[in-house]
């Protein structure tokens, strides 16, 4: 990698250290290397000492008998050399050791010591990038010419950019104390600057204008469209563009998460549950094969990798059977086989109980959790859940500082082999987005997991929920495989505002989840035919409208079964809600 010096055309430079001398000894002056670089002592400095004002006071002690900023620059430098409050040893002005911005509130009206942070930090800011920008320009090509926004300095600061950074922090310091104290003779100076809420962490509402050009302060001046998504509560944007626009790029951005921090979690539970078979090989009395799904391995997560969910089901053929059963619900029998392993959990008509294999499962679950060879599982803690629930649900904690735990749904199911019946499930169909080798691998199975039928039934006992999360992975995972398209990217928009809705108002939002924007998708991907990148906007637009359409009339049908209605277990009050909120959007 060749390095360009941002001062000049020199462009050999094989290191950033290399760069650094090259600095230090060819341009050892101001940020554009063209003028004479100002000494880091205060004595002899032309733009302080012409500066006079009347008995301006020392920001870190008492002493208030200073006549020009040349004094008490000179102050400042021979007695508070060391604390931001005049006692102690004074911090550097890097950003080393800093606990002051990092972790304290920043007070509504800017003092000087604010600005000297608020000029540093815009300082530093501004030196990011040479290495980083010409790294990334060999990729794209590199032009001859790289040029820094207002003078940025070099990525990594040196010696020398320290020495300057200090120089220059010590200035604004003496120059904002003259300025805040000549002001203060005609407005009137507070003795007490006031955090909002009085909030420790707080951060002003509202900056002049003189400062929204620096990097840091602009966070807390940014318009609503700029500010992260979790503050969006209570904006609704237009959608006639450019403000929906904006609204989906906001949206897009911040579905990006860190590689390293979702690596490390996916590593970590990826290696908890390869260790988690080799003790349930030995301790299980079933034996068990493994289905990784969820939102991960179909690439659609929209968060951090905080949860997943895997199905273990019994390697044992078993057989459907749908007579006599409401949609999307099934019985469960004995299949072809000679293997008996099941068979203490089947009743005397020859169907699987689904509550008696859930409780086995369970316990099978637990007893490898909790054995001693199983190291992992000590950083394990079972959550509560809902009786009616199917999953066996894991805290897992990675075991390192600062990183949240993981949730972990170890599901029992059954596993069927082929396809319903057409009378039972539609067979799914190839066309613009579905191939033939992607449609032939979704329907090699479906399973079934143990999630009771909500209303009464004379065979309520022996209804198991069917599954098709393999055939769902298989059409997510390739949904622009034909035609390169944005289905995906369209479904995790969705989805992140769906999270929002219920970030917002938790309390209104408990039954709506991603698995009825899941079937509500894979419906809309079949009726309309042009994805391309270039229609994305458009196609999330009647996205939005068709859904909030369905919600409202309380129908969102099963892909696999259409009969099925998902929305069923939904209360009418809270799609009223999801209906307001997707309305309030179209408004």
């Amino acid at each position: 990698m060749v390095i360009k010096c941002p001062n000049c055309d020199k462009n050999d430079f094989k290191s950033e250290r290399g760069l650094n001398c090259h600095i230090s000894r060819i341009h050892p002056s101001s940020a554009d290397g063209r003028g004479l670089r100002p000494s880091t002592d205060t004595r002899g400095r032309r733009d302080d000492k012409d500066i006079v004002v009347k008995d301006i006071t020392c920001p870190f002690c008492d002493k208030n008998d200073f006549k020009s900023e040349r004094g008490l620059s000179c102050h400042i430098t021979r007695m508070h050399r060391s604390s931001s409050d005049g006692k102690g040893p004074r911090p550097s002005t890097g950003t080393r050791d800093r606990k002051d911005d990092r972790d304290g509130a920043r007070p509504e009206t800017l003092t000087p010591r604010h600005e000297d942070h608020e000029r540093h930090n815009s300082d530093r800011d501004g030196v990011k990038g040479v290495a980083k920008v010409q790294r990334d320009s060999l990729q794209r090509g590199s032009p001859d010419n790289i040029l820094l926004k207002d003078g940025a300095r070099p990525e990594t600061l040196t010696p020398r950019h320290e020495d300057h950074e200090r120089h220059n922090s010590d200035r604004d310091v003496v120059k904002g104390v003259a300025k805040v104290q000549r002001e203060s003779l005609q407005k009137g100076s507070p003795d007490n600057i006031l955090l909002k809420n009085d909030a420790v962490g707080a951060k002003p509402e509202s900056r002049p204008a003189k400062y929204k050009e620096s990097p840091k302060q602009s966070r807390t001046t940014e318009e609503p469209h700029d500010r992260p998504l979790s503050s969006l509560s209570n904006f609704i944007l237009s959608f006639n563009a450019p403000n929906f626009e904006k609204f989906v790029k906001m949206i897009e951005g911040s579905i990006v998460r860190p590689r390293e921090d979702s690596t490390l979690r996916t590593e970590s539970v990826n290696k908890f549950i390869d260790d988690l078979k080799v003790v349930m090989e030995r301790i299980s009395d079933i034996p068990l094969k493994l289905l990784k799904s969820g939102s991960y391995y179909d690439k659609t997560k929209i968060d951090y990798n905080n949860e997943f969910d895997f199905m273990f089901y019994a390697d044992i053929k078993m057989e459907a059977d749908f007579t006599n059963c409401p949609p999307g619900y099934c019985k469960i029998r004995k299949g072809v086989t000679v293997n008996k392993d099941l068979d203490p959990f089947i009743d005397r008509n020859g169907y699987l109980v689904p509550k008696l294999y859930k409780s086995h499962m369970f316990d099978i679950f637990e007893k490898c959790r909790t054995d001693p060879s199983f190291r992992k599982g000590r950083r394990t803690q079972l959550q509560d859940r809902k009786p009616e629930s199917p999953a066996y649900t894991l805290l897992f904690d990675l075991g390192i500082p600062d990183k949240s735990p993981i949730d972990i749904d170890l599901v029992p199911a059954i596993r069927i082999s082929g396809w319903p019946k057409t009378k039972d499930a539609r067979e799914i169909q190839t066309g613009k987005w579905i191939d033939i080798s992607t449609a032939k691998k979704a329907m090699e199975c479906f399973h079934v997991v143990t999630k009771q039928f909500p209303e009464a039934h004379p065979d309520i006992n022996l209804l198991w929920r069917v599954s098709f999360s393999h055939a769902e992975k298989e059409l997510i995972l390739h949904a622009d495989l034909s035609d390169k398209g944005c289905r995906k990217n369209v479904f995790k928009i969705l989805k992140k505002i769906k999270e929002n809705m219920k970030s917002k108002n938790p309390t209104e939002m408990d039954k709506f989840c991603s698995y009825h924007l899941k079937m509500f998708i894979l419906g809309f991907y079949d009726t309309h035919s042009d994805f391309s990148k270039d229609q994305k906007l458009d196609m999330l637009k009647k996205g939005i409208e068709q859904l909030a359409k369905c919600v409202r009339e309380g129908a969102i049908e099963n892909y696999f079964i259409p009969k099925d209605n998902v929305l069923q277990s939904v209360p009418e009050k809270e799609r009223r809600y999801v209906v307001r909120e997707l309305e309030g959007l179209l408004q």
